[in-house]
């Protein structure tokens, strides 16, 4: 059944003619090619392999999206990268700090702590994820890496890797561009760049700066006056010094902050309180919005020198991260009038070095060689603070409960503290044989040194308590506080250490990777590649056991992953370069994959009282992950230009136990939520059930198709259209009881620009067909935990569950101009 799936998608890939991103030519700060005829496609030239080459020749898959094509397509959000990407998914959290990206079969879900499954990095430099999410501008070019990652470039990573170079200065010309865009939907990005000689031919310097404002997914509240609003500005200062043709060096820093209002959206019939609200009407009921404060610098250098054939090099980076957020807890508006928040303090600083020793590719070697070592350390300090329980008179008087008379003198806050450090050492090497011209086989590998200090201790602060004495006194006789309400008095509650988790782990884990190529031509290669890859265990932040549950214990401390790749390809330039197709099918299993769950209940206990919570659970478990992945591209005319691309990836646990619904702890999963008489009953605070179920949130599949038509309108002006459409299948793979609808997506572009690229006047409209479909819906209703623990039969059900629709259809205009060297 596999093999048909997979040729239908070839076949209809081939009819498609799909590419995932219809890179053009590099621009002038990269690696320079020889030009293509008008008529061809162009060369694409990537570094997946930390060398300058074609794409066609790089025996995996890799997607490259060059600076032309982010222009040309309006793509000033890095989430936006996606929809020219196939199988690709990029997402932001509604509060704005939490980011990641999803690749092949397995989606990463930052909430579960573990490392990335897709591998960032920025200017060959690993970086965090969320300052790639904040550094789209001046970009040379951004490529998306295919499968187990590691032992080429900087750390492991079981997906791919997502590599964003910037552009370097010119060494003898100035240049530089400037842009804006503006939209209907508040949208505003202006940005530029300017490249100056220092000393011609030897030192250069080179300043980007950015201001982008939006009204972030444009989700209001009822309940709130205050308007979603994203604001990011950047400033980035690269330096590129060459001396002579053997040395060269590139350094950048780069500063950015930003600032986010949000709410959270929410579907469903309401209440006697709150109204119905439908997906399309896209407002939450939170009191006050979610906001984030976040300052971020980052620096990268580079330094490359050759001498006698060999490349010496250094990578390295520093960054340092500061935010500052809260995030609103109370999104059903259980308790009206009031916000309940969790507030973050987060502090992470990380460091980064590579060295390498590489043999220069020469024609007629037979062998090539790169060795080198990988160093690593960053420290995380978080603190959040957020409501952990209510005492008497926090909803009026003792003995009553009234939401709308909330008393913050009788909350408790509970105070988590995760301080973790970790640090890893890694040693390298890859050996390429080059047998005869058109036969390549390499083979590498790391072996990694892996320190990890993790812990989470949970506190509960200090509170008062109303109360009454059993004979009518004065408080203060009693050594008691006057309190808020007529004939008690207020009794302070004393706070303490309710769990503390500490583990210090030291893993030394080698993983490989072998690759064998053969060209039958200069316009048509074959490839298998065999891969490893490997992820550490975390603790899992969140979960309460404070009667230390062996079940529950499972879950908070997670076992390392480690994973196996297999995958063959090919790669084809046809028609005399008028066009390209590629295939590549995989197959890679997983031993203790660490994925997120879906909402699951468990017994939740903080030392003093125990309930049931619902919440995603972040697993181990066995699984596998099938697919294909095609793109293509052909130049019709001279022109008109079509691309498109096929993903196709099913990831699912491999017969394994994982945590699961299960009212009755059958073992067989169902829809029921069991109390804690129940999970006292069973002898556990976490049920389990044998599963062959998604580990991914994404659909089967999904496609892109481009297509660009130009011709001359005026002397050296031509004028343009540009179309970029994205189609979803249906999807129940999030929550098998609720599947998402089929939807697609058309970006329409035209404009005028000159034909030597300096200046370009463009028209577009993003969701042009404005389709309006749920992407993503909850199946359990929204609540305030800590109310709900303590106060659940008083607040009842807020008739909503959190969701997520379509962006609303943006029309705007974006002007450029470039001079000089650009």
């Amino acid at each position: 059944m596999k093999k048909i799936v997979y040729g239908a998608l070839a076949g209809a890939s081939l009819l498609a003619m799909a590419q995932a991103a219809a890179a053009q030519a590099q621009p002038s700060a990269e690696p320079a090619v020889e030009a293509a005829p008008e008529s061809t496609l162009g060369e694409i030239v990537v570094t997946a392999r930390r060398r300058s080459e074609s794409l066609q020749q790089v025996p995996q898959v890799v997607n490259a999206v060059t600076s032309d094509a982010l222009n040309k397509l309006s793509i000033q959000k890095f989430d936006d990268v996606q929809s020219v990407v196939p199988g690709l998914t990029l997402a932001s959290s509604n509060t704005g700090y939490q980011s990641g990206a999803s690749l092949r079969g397995v989606t990463f879900d930052v909430v579960s702590g573990a490392d990335p499954t897709v591998a960032m990095y920025l200017n060959d430099a690993p970086v965090e994820t969320n300052f790639l999410f904040q550094s789209m501008f001046d970009i040379g070019q951004i490529e998306v890496l295919r499968g187990p990652q590691g032992t080429t470039r900087g750390v492991a990573a079981p997906s791919g890797a997502i590599t964003l170079t910037t552009r370097k200065p010119n060494l003898s010309e100035i240049g530089g561009y400037g842009s804006v865009t503006a939209t209907d939907q508040h949208g505003r990005n202006v940005q530029g760049a300017i490249s100056v000689p220092l000393i011609r031919d030897m030192l250069a310097v080179r300043v980007a700066g950015l201001l982008d404002q939006d009204d972030f997914d444009g989700v209001n509240s009822i309940h709130s006056g205050v308007a979603p609003r994203q604001v990011t500005s950047a400033v980035r200062t690269s330096v590129s010094f060459e001396p002579n043709d053997a040395i060269n060096a590139n350094i950048v820093w780069q500063h950015l902050d930003k600032k986010l209002d949000s709410f959270t959206q929410v579907t469903g019939p309401g209440n006697a309180r709150n109204p119905a609200i439908a997906p399309s009407d896209r407002v939450g009921v939170q009191d006050a919005p979610s906001n984030l404060r976040q300052h971020m610098d980052v620096v990268t250098a580079q330094l490359d020198s050759r001498v006698f054939g060999q490349h010496l090099s250094y990578v390295g980076s520093y960054s340092h991260m500061k935010l500052s957020s809260r995030a609103a807890q109370d999104l059903g508006d259980l308790v009206p009038g009031v916000e309940f928040f969790q507030r973050n303090n987060t502090l992470r600083e990380q460091t980064t070095h590579e060295i390498r020793l590489a043999s220069d590719p020469a024609p007629g070697r037979f062998l090539d060689y790169t060795v080198g070592a990988f160093y690593q350390w960053y420290i995380t300090e978080a603190q959040i603070s957020q409501p952990g329980t209510f005492l008497p008179g926090a909803f009026g008087p003792p003995g009553t409960f009234n939401p709308a008379q909330f008393n913050p003198r009788y909350q408790v806050l509970a105070q988590i503290d995760v301080p973790n450090s970790y640090q890893e050492t890694s040693f390298f090497g890859n050996l390429t044989a080059h047998l005869g011209e058109n036969t390549e086989l390499s083979a590498g590998l790391r072996h990694i040194v892996s320190i990890t200090n993790d812990r989470t201790s949970l506190t509960s602060a200090p509170g008062t308590i109303a109360v009454q004495l059993p004979v009518p006194v004065p408080c203060a006789l009693a050594g008691l506080s006057a309190s808020s309400y007529a004939g008690f008095c207020d009794a302070p509650v004393p706070g303490g250490l309710i769990q503390d988790l500490a583990r210090r782990s030291t893993k030394r884990p080698t993983i490989y990777n072998v690759s064998l190529s053969h060209r039958f031509s200069r316009d048509f290669l074959v490839y298998a590649n065999h891969g490893t890859s490997f992820r550490r265990g975390v603790n899992q932040v969140g979960l309460f056991n404070a009667e230390n549950d062996p079940a529950l214990a499972s879950v908070i401390f997670l076992q390392p992953e480690t994973s196996r790749s297999y995958e063959v390809g090919f790669k084809s330039t046809l028609f005399d370069g008028r066009a390209r197709l590629n295939v590549a099918l995989y197959r890679q299993t997983y031993n203790d994959l660490i994925f997120r769950t879906a909402p699951v209940p468990y017994l939740s206990t903080n030392g003093s009282s125990a309930s049931v919570a619902t919440t995603n659970i972040t697993a181990n478990a066995d699984a596998v992950v099938e697919g294909v992945d095609v793109d293509a591209a052909f130049q019709v005319t001279r022109e008109l230009n079509i691309s498109a691309a096929v993903s196709y990836s099913d990831g699912r646990v491999d017969n394994d136990q994982i945590p699961c619904r299960d009212a009755n702890f059958d073992g067989v999963p169902d829809a029921g939520v069991p109390t804690v008489a129940d999970f006292r009953a069973a002898g556990t605070a976490l049920a389990f059930c044998q599963s062959t179920g998604s580990v991914s949130q994404n659909p089967l599949w999904n496609a892109t198709i481009q297509a660009e038509y130009v011709r001359p309108v005026a002397d050296q002006v031509d004028g343009f259209v540009r179309g970029l459409f994205t189609y979803y299948p249906e999807n129940n793979r999030q929550t098998p009881a609720l599947a998402i609808n089929p939807y697609s997506l058309l970006n329409l572009y035209a404009g005028v620009r000159s034909q030597d690229g300096a200046w370009e006047v463009s028209l577009f409209a993003r969701n042009a067909l404005k389709t309006d479909e749920i992407t993503d819906q909850g199946v359990d209703p929204l609540r305030t935990s800590a109310v709900e623990a303590f106060y659940a039969a008083q607040t009842g059900a807020s008739g909503y569950v959190r969701s997520a629709y379509t962006a609303p259809r943006e029309v705007g205009v974006s002007l450029r101009y470039a001079f000089g060297a650009r």
